[in-house]
C-alpha cells in the first residue's frame, strides 16, 4: 500500500463522513449489488466449469 492508496482512503473516509445517512445507504446499496452480481457471476462460472447446477 502506497502513500498514495492511504490518501485516497481518506478521502473518501472524510467524503462518507459528511454523506447524509440517505446518501451513504444508497452508496451501500449500490456497491451491494455489484457485490451480489459478481458474485453469482462466478458462481455461474463454476457451475459451468464443473458442469452441473445446484
Amino acid at each position: 500500500m502506497t502513500k498514495e492508496d492511504l490518501n485516497q482512503m481518506c478521502q473518501e473516509y472524510q467524503q462518507v463522513l459528511s454523506m447524509s445517512e440517505t446518501e451513504v445507504f444508497a452508496m451501500y446499496e449500490e456497491s451491494k449489488a455489484d457485490c451480489i452480481a459478481s458474485f453469482e457471476a462466478e458462481i455461474d462460472f463454476w457451475e459451468n466449469y464443473f458442469g452441473y447446477k445446484y
